[in-house]
């Protein structure tokens, strides 16, 4: 089956997000931080001690943004192999690497708190055992989702 090969890379936009969050955690806690420790008689420290609740809403803010985390993912489609792989810190640990007649089912889960969308991959391995494998995708946009559904599409079509 000949098809024309598809590369999505969300790398770039996982370096802006994990770039947005780092400062995000600056600004937010170590800053005010310091201004509390060492600047105590300012207004700034007197509003945020008298004020514990913002400290508190931006440490949660922070623990939610650590909680969903930024994924690294690449999908790469030919005409004989699926590639994928999808990890926080940037690395090809969770690798899947099948061959077409392979893959079984697969579909893909967006949740509404979460900038991330999940690929299901259920494929099955020489011995006929069924497995089902996750990738996280970060701001994974509707077209790049709609280009793996058609080729993984193609690829189910073709292998029935």
């Amino acid at each position: 089956m000949s098809m024309k090969k598809i590369l999505i890379d969300t790398s770039s936009k996982a370096k802006s997000l994990n770039f947005f969050i780092i400062v995000f955690f600056l600004t937010t806690l170590i800053i005010p931080f310091v201004i509390i420790n060492f600047l105590e008689n300012s207004l700034v420290a007197v509003f945020l001690t008298s004020n514990t609740y913002i400290i508190l809403l931006l440490i949660l803010f922070n623990i939610i943004f650590l909680f969903l985390g930024c994924y690294y993912s690449q999908i790469k489609i030919d005409s004989y192999i699926v590639n994928i792989y999808s990890s926080r810190f940037n690395n090809k640990n969770n690798l899947l690497d099948i061959k077409h007649d392979m893959l079984n089912s697969f579909y893909f889960k967006k949740s509404i708190f979460s900038w991330n969308t999940i690929l299901y991959i259920n494929y099955v391995k020489k011995n006929n055992i069924n497995i089902t494998r996750k990738f996280f995708f970060t701001f994974l946009s509707l077209i790049e989702r709609d280009k793996i559904t058609n080729s993984l599409n193609k690829i189910l079509k073709y292998n029935e």
